[in-house]
């Protein structure tokens, strides 16, 4: 890694471009326009990257969202950085810059759910000054078949 600076910044929908160079590292699989597109266009998604000579090496994304009983939260999606830009701090200051966003756009509450075995994220988590719950997160996932309109799903 050379001692060029990286700069972290929020993408808003006319940053596109911005992922067209990512360290194949940053996500768990390449960018798709079309997607980035559609995740851009939304307020409340926000993604924060950390670009180094142009190319994008670190990511992390939360989503801004209500509830009809909670005021407005932040739920951090993910974070990703390079491995060959790991250990420098990028983590944290990416989680900043959504923590950040979040307070401006009045969220009171933010949260990042993880594995109990994912030590590094853990570790990146309270470096942030997150603090673990004690409570143990069980998390189910559902496959949804595409094209069902709703009077599929009603039957």
């Amino acid at each position: 890694m050379t001692t060029a600076p990286i700069k972290v910044m929020l993408l808003t929908a006319t940053d596109l471009a911005v992922l067209e160079r990512v360290d194949p590292d940053v996500f768990d699989n390449p960018v798709q326009p079309k997607l980035a597109s559609q995740y851009l266009a939304n307020p409340g998604n926000l993604i924060a990257v950390a670009i180094h000579e142009g190319v994008v090496v670190g990511m992390a994304s939360a989503i801004a969202y209500v509830h009809p009983d909670k005021p407005l939260q932040l739920f951090i999606n993910e974070v990703g950085v390079a491995e060959k830009c790991r250990g420098q701090g990028l983590g944290k200051r990416l989680i900043s810059a959504l923590l950040e966003q979040g307070s401006i756009l009045g969220c009171t509450e933010a949260w990042v759910a993880t594995e109990a075995n994912n030590h590094a994220a853990r570790a990146l988590y309270n470096a942030a000054r997150g603090t673990e719950e004690e409570d143990h997160v069980v998390i189910c996932k559902w496959k949804l078949p595409l094209g069902l309109g709703a009077s599929s799903r009603d039957a």
